[in-house]
């Protein structure tokens, strides 16, 4: 089925895995539907053991590409170094100039608890959001990173039945071999969608939450979700 596309959504991940772990299966429901753009902060430089920086990097580029391809999105490598984000002003500058290019009509970022660099991550968004002046007129939600232990203290907002596209999901996953390398290391990450999915009854689900209540209208305007309008 062919969707008349309605403008961009930008997902911004601290490392290769976070868009396809967190919300793969959000984005291939919606990418007939909106032009994706991800912005990646690092490469993983320091994701692979037994690996060099360099090596890694290498690597989990091409990981990550394979991703956005399947998604049809585009990726920005923003040339920060694995383990040594940090919201700095040039940072969210040059996001906050994606964002003033892309006018997207959401933002996907990281839920900022347990990983020093996801909560960078966040911080940076959120902050390039007020300096492209579109805090209040596109979409924020935060994504639950699917593994590792990374979900503390999210009690999501809204659930994505993500049961259609779960077969992609899996291969998504799969693109990230070297973090990945094993079926049952695939499925420790479909696990936590089969885990979403129990609370939202159905089979697999991808969990979100928003910076501001879901509603009807807000400042005399429809405020409503993407996610609950489109899927």
């Amino acid at each position: 089925m062919t969707h008349q596309r309605r403008g961009n959504i930008l997902c911004t991940a601290a490392h290769p895995d976070d868009i396809a772990h967190a919300m793969g299966g959000t984005a291939l429901l919606l990418k007939d539907r909106y032009r994706f753009h991800v912005a990646c902060l690092t490469k993983g430089e320091r994701g692979i053991r037994g690996k060099s920086m360099e090596e890694a990097a290498a690597i989990r580029e091409k990981e990550e590409a394979a991703v956005c391809e399947r998604l049809g999105a585009s990726l920005t490598f923003m040339g920060l170094i694995d383990g040594e984000v940090f919201a700095e002003r040039e940072h969210c500058e040059r996001l906050a100039g994606m964002m003033r290019r892309l006018e997207p009509a959401a933002v996907f970022t990281l839920w900022p608890i347990n990983v020093a660099d996801h909560l960078m991550g966040a911080a940076m968004t959120m902050k390039a959001m007020y300096m492209a002046d579109i805090f209040f007129t596109s979409e924020l939600y935060f994504y639950e990173n699917s593994v590792g232990g990374q979900t503390n203290q999210f009690a999501p907002d809204l659930y994505v039945n993500i049961g259609a596209v779960i077969e992609q999901k899996r291969e998504l996953v799969r693109c990230h071999a070297s973090q990945n390398p094993t079926e049952a290391s695939v499925e420790r990450v479909i696990a936590r969608s089969a885990m979403r999915g129990r609370f939202a009854r159905c089979d697999h689900a991808e969990a979100f939450k928003t910076p501001m209540p879901l509603m009807g209208t807000r400042w005399d305007r429809k405020a409503g979700s993407l996610l609950l309008e489109e899927l």
